[in-house]
């Protein structure tokens, strides 16, 4: 079992904001990232797996920027610029912090993230994942870190399960596009499962059917 969470809920702006790891710098997604963002945010084929469409002009991507900066300013979410060799080739982002409801205190929140078509299949998005995931546990200090892929997305399907995360259901027809019902595939991960990979760097599960 865990420990009890931390009597205060953590404030974003109090904590270090910035992740390296061997290959990549994460650091605040900024207004200014949209010129960077846009050519890869109006990808059809990128945004197809996501809960948005291609972005049409840069102003959606700008829009999206603005919703990230309100996010980080309420505590509830904070948005990360990938990079790569100095150049942002994607975002990551933990959304959706809940510290409490009602009488329940909650310390959870949803980990999210896209890349560059240009730079899929080089392992750089599992090496961004697993620092955020880390942050999220012994920086942020949550007790859960929810995630969840559409059915078929193989690529990101292979990222969550080589990070740990438990499976936990199949959402059937969960969501329409493109003319049809979609699953969406839910995972969870908790402090205690986290601390207990990282002592024995065991970041697989068997995959479920």
């Amino acid at each position: 079992m865990t420990s009890p969470p931390p009597r205060e809920p953590t404030k974003l702006s109090e904590v270090p904001l910035v992740i390296e790891t061997p290959r990549l710098v994460m650091r605040p997604l900024e207004l200014g990232d949209a010129d960077a963002l846009f050519p890869f945010a109006s990808d059809p084929e990128l945004s197809k797996n996501m809960s948005w469409d291609p972005h049409r002009d840069r102003s959606e991507t700008v829009g999206f920027l603005q919703r990230m900066a309100a996010s980080y300013a309420a505590n509830s979410g904070i948005g990360w610029a990938i990079t790569h060799e100095g150049a942002v080739i994607g975002v990551i982002s933990v959304e959706g912090i809940r510290w409490d409801f009602r009488a329940w205190r909650m310390d959870k929140a949803e980990i999210g993230y896209w890349l560059g078509r240009p730079h899929w299949g080089k392992g750089l998005m599992s090496e961004a994942a697993f620092a955020v995931l880390r942050w999220s546990f012994e920086t942020l200090g949550l007790h859960k870190v929810t995630i969840g892929c559409v059915e078929g997305n193989d690529a990101s399907r292979a990222i969550i399960e080589k990070l740990g995360f438990r499976f936990l259901a199949i959402f059937e027809e969960d969501f329409w596009r493109f003319g049809r019902w979609w699953d969406h595939r839910r995972y969870e991960l908790t402090a205690g499962e986290y601390a207990d990979s990282t002592r024995t760097m065991k970041f697989s599960r068997p995959r479920p059917a």
